[in-house]
């Protein structure tokens, strides 16, 4: 499935919101697969898509009213235009990267690394050892080996210790498991952003 398969929110009307920073935007949605939250994007690409909240309630077909900070708006967000809905469960990024060409991604044997580990607010947390700390983090050092295993970005599969051993990740360090790889990468298919 492309983009076209998302809900289409087609823009009818632009009007300020109940407050100075807010605008809201009068559309319709195609229909509502993939549509399960009341926060969504405009998806514009990976770094353009405007997040919106549902206004009204949703019915295929039927005006509904987004919200949107005034401050997000793009001049092609317009009477008229259309754009895929992107559910709020999903980030743009996981549209870019499977609409990004097969070549990006490598096939890899994952490999376990050192790991930061932290305590921030009486919680205790781990990152990539060149990461910043948090502010206000505790450092309490590296542990060899921890960073152990990685998350497929669609099915959150492990990959590594106590999953697959080996996936497909991209330049950005997104990490696929082989099955979502073969099933949406390969074949450029965003089904999954309809399906959860």
């Amino acid at each position: 499935m492309d983009l076209s398969g998302l809900p289409q929110f087609t823009v009818s009307e632009i009007r300020q919101g109940p407050a100075p920073d807010v605008t809201l935007i009068v559309g319709r949605l195609s229909h509502l697969r993939g549509v399960h939250n009341d926060r969504g994007w405009l998806y514009r690409g990976e770094h353009k898509s405007v997040i919106a909240d549902l206004e009204t309630p949703r019915a295929a077909g039927q005006p509904v009213t987004i919200s949107v900070f005034t401050e997000d708006l793009a001049p092609d967000v317009a009477p008229g235009a259309v754009f895929p809905w992107l559910d709020h469960y999903w980030q743009p990024y996981h549209l870019a990267m499977i609409l990004a060409p097969v070549a990006r991604w490598e096939h890899r044997t994952f490999v376990a690394t050192a790991a930061r580990y932290f305590r921030l607010s009486g919680a205790t947390g781990w990152q990539q050892v060149d990461a910043a700390l948090p502010e206000g983090a505790v450092d309490l050092g590296v542990r060899e080996g921890a960073w152990d295993h990685e998350h497929c970005e669609l099915c959150n599969a492990h990959i590594g210790a106590a999953g697959a051993p080996t996936g497909y990740v991209d330049p950005d360090d997104h990490w696929l498991c082989c099955e979502c790889y073969a099933k949406y990468a390969v074949h450029r298919d965003v089904s999954f952003a309809a399906e959860a």
